[in-house]
């Protein structure tokens, strides 16, 4: 017993009103003094509690934090790095369009310039009496040395040589379209690299749980989660996130109908729980194709989208590669 006797205490005012006096028994004060002790003791243990569950979070999902936003910066410098592509693409299509024209053009005069020089040789022919082909035919009479027959630099003798014009009237000709083609692969490479690269969200919806490690409310027990789940209704189209083939599309273990698609470049896509595949192992699929719907197969507790973003087998954050909408 902390307090054995019992107490009164005298407030007294400062302008001279009747004081007041309150009585407090050994029992009260006892049992004010426990609660006290008692409060403080289960404040500090909640306090303790929290900071140890602090300092757990921290040392726990640190890496995780830290690999997340080393992922953001590299998408944002991919970023940057696709657009500095698409302004050179643009550019190059732009010369491509350019040498096309000015290749055409000088085709044109060519021909034209070719065309003008027969016609002007013909009729200088006709006009000379010869016959319209220089074949003699067996009894006619024919002769005399075998001399060229020419006017001004123009061998009337022979056929009309178109190649020997179009190399003296464009001679950088060859060179332009070695070029050409060279822009061409070049284009295709990129064009590739870009529609490879799976930045199409296959769908949108409410986010149910999120990458890394999650924890179930009801049971407490904690998990690895490899993806994203994205809660819609039953039977929502699942689109391509970029150009692939389709590797495996069927039912396996806690996925239920799973597609999973290989875009090329490392880049593995994963699509959970459909209640309908619409392709199969071996197709092409093109961005923004539908590949599946959405349903609850496997071990799902309702009707969403488990959805997977990997590279080179390491499963990543898919939440970085949902920035465009179809």
């Amino acid at each position: 017993m902390i307090f054995k006797k019992s107490y009164s205490f005298l407030i007294i005012p400062h302008h001279g009103e009747h004081g007041k006096s309150a009585f407090f028994t050994s029992r009260l004060l006892n049992a004010a003094a426990i609660v006290l002790v008692t409060g403080s003791l289960i404040a500090a243990f909640f306090i303790v509690q929290h900071y140890r569950y602090h300092f757990k979070l921290v040392t726990t999902y640190e890496p995780t934090f830290k690999e997340n936003a080393r992922l953001r910066y590299e998408r944002e410098h991919y970023g940057q790095i696709l657009d500095s592509l698409n302004r050179t693409i643009t550019k190059l299509d732009a010369q491509v369009i350019k040498e096309r024209s000015i290749y055409a053009s000088s085709m044109n005069g060519m021909a034209y310039q070719v065309e003008n020089v027969t016609k002007a040789l013909t009729k200088v022919k006709i006009q000379a009496g010869f016959k319209g082909t220089n074949v003699v035919d067996e009894g006619e009479p024919a002769g005399g040395p075998n001399e060229s027959v020419t006017l001004g630099r123009f061998d009337l003798s022979r056929p009309i040589e178109t190649g020997v014009y179009e190399e003296k009237l464009r001679p950088e000709i060859k060179a332009d379209l070695a070029e050409l083609d060279k822009v061409d692969k070049f284009l295709a490479t990129k064009e590739s690299l870009v529609a490879a690269t799976p930045d199409l969200a296959p769908l949108f919806g409410k986010m149910t749980s999120n990458f890394g490690t999650r924890r179930w409310r009801r049971s407490g027990r904690t998990e690895n989660h490899p993806g994203l789940d994205i809660a819609v209704p039953k039977g929502t189209p699942v689109y391509s996130p970029a150009e692939g083939v389709v590797t495996f599309a069927g039912r396996k273990g806690d996925y239920g109908n799973l597609v999973e698609l290989d875009h090329g470049t490392g880049y593995v896509t994963r699509f959970g729980h459909l209640s309908q595949i619409d392709v199969e192992v071996g197709d092409r699929v093109m961005k923004g194709q539908i590949i599946g719907l959405v349903g609850s197969t496997g071990r799902s507790t309702g009707p969403h989208l488990h959805y997977e973003v990997r590279m080179n087998g390491t499963a990543i954050d898919p939440i970085n590669y949902l920035g465009l909408i179809k």
